[in-house]
């Protein structure tokens, strides 16, 4: 990989070669995320899944931050909703 063409997805820091990247990997229609070391998340990368670069702690925080505020505002059924 061509770390010159990759930036973070939080906060575009451009990637560098010392840099310890992390990727955040997603599928629409499955709820989690799986956070990996860059150099565990090598191509090529599976169809349909989405990745996103991060350039550290922070920036994974920051994305987790968003995902469960998302969760927040999902609507799921309750026990006493009519399936």
């Amino acid at each position: 990989m061509d770390v010159s063409t990759v930036a973070c997805d939080i906060c575009k820091h451009q990637k560098q070669e010392t840099n310890h990247w992390l990727v955040v990997i997603e599928k629409p229609g499955f709820e989690g995320l799986i956070f990996l070391p860059s150099e565990a998340a090598q191509e090529p990368r599976v169809e349909g899944y989405i990745y996103r670069d991060l350039c550290g702690h922070m920036c994974a925080q920051k994305k987790l931050s968003q995902w469960l505020d998302e969760l927040k505002n999902i609507n799921y059924p309750t026990k006493g909703d009519a399936a």
